[in-house]
């Protein structure tokens, strides 16, 4: 996965699960993150920006309920 966009899933993950003030410090996050993808790609819909991230979170978030455990289970 590119690294950009992974930060910003990451970011919009934490901004997702907050609440209160720390929720409030994760979306500034996660915004100051798309202003700079926004800035080195000016051509770029910020609500289709926004869109596409939200979509990549949700596939993300599915294959990180499929993982197995990292540590088994004993017998």
């Amino acid at each position: 996965m590119n690294k950009e966009l992974e930060a910003l899933i990451l970011a919009y993950e934490a901004a997702s699960d907050s609440r209160d003030v720390e929720a409030d410090r994760a979306l500034l996050i996660f915004e100051a993150q798309l202003d700079e993808v926004m800035n080195r790609h000016p051509g770029v819909s910020r609500d289709m920006l926004r869109k596409s991230i939200i979509k990549a979170h949700r596939q993300w978030a599915l294959k990180q309920e499929r993982k197995p455990p990292a540590i088994p289970p004993k017998a």
